[in-house]
């Protein structure tokens, strides 16, 4: 009990510096009542609807350090964000990286990544979806908008057409030489690309840090891409379990 006041005491001390929204945006999420805008000191204002679970998103990757617990985002870094929902973990970057590319294949997500990132200059939206090959795709938009996936099949009236790249696609086209942290959170496509990828593209990755969805990926677990990252030569670590789902991040030595 003493432990878990003093971890939302020290959440509510960050966010008192980081929110200017705060008197608004504190009392509703200890009610568990949903957070729609959060608004930055700096301007930046993310918003999104009750479904998107802006606040337990928002606090996960700023305050408990979901994605940089285990490696920190260099400064001056070029950053890929492949997943990027409406832009949390982008501005959560884009404060010390030179550049953020942030792909989101969801139409409605990726206008609200767009409105949510527009002012900030480091950060470049693209409405893609990274997999194993180029083309196009069925996106399952049936469930919450955190969780559409090209793996899942909730039904024909609730699936939308996205245009897909591999990663090696991505880099060339974006002409990334040195990619100084990959964060991906693209619900069970994290097989498809660390799985299937080249060897020698991804030497030129110096950080992967990704959810892992096992219940997503047949035929394979999260044991595979730790296996498969050591081959590439990183030193990895699982951690955050959940179920089936959980974190990986992998550093070079």
């Amino acid at each position: 009990m003493k432990t878990e006041i003093i971890r939302r005491a020290r959440i509510a001390g960050q966010a008192f510096l980081d929110l200017a929204n705060w008197r608004e945006v504190l009392p509703r999420a200890a009610a568990g009542e949903s957070v729609t805008e959060i608004q930055l000191r700096d301007g930046v204002v993310l918003g999104a609807p009750p479904e998107n679970a802006l606040w337990p998103h928002f606090s996960d990757i700023w305050y408990h350090r979901s994605y940089t617990k285990h490696c920190a985002i260099p400064r001056g870094s070029l950053v890929v964000d492949i997943g990027a929902n409406v832009g949390v973990f982008s501005v959560f970057a884009a404060r010390v990286a030179r550049i953020v590319y942030a792909l989101e294949p969801s139409s409605e997500n990726f206008a609200r990544l767009t409105a949510n990132t527009s002012g900030i200059k480091n950060i470049l939206p693209l409405n893609l979806a990274c997999s194993q090959r180029d083309g196009q795709a069925s996106l399952d938009i049936s469930s919450n908008p955190v969780s559409y996936s090209l793996l899942s099949d909730g039904g024909p009236d609730r699936q939308e057409v996205v245009n897909v790249v591999s990663l090696a696609t991505l880099f060339e086209r974006l002409q990334i030489e040195r990619c100084d942290f990959l964060k991906l959170d693209c619900e069970g496509c994290e097989f498809e690309i660390i799985l299937n990828a080249d060897p020698q593209l991804v030497r030129r990755i110096d950080r992967i840090v990704m959810e892992y969805h096992d219940h997503l990926c047949k035929g394979f677990s999260h044991l595979d891409l730790l296996h498969s990252l050591q081959k590439f030569g990183f030193r990895t670590i699982s951690y955050n379990p959940n179920g089936m789902q959980g974190m990986i991040a992998a550093t070079r030595p």
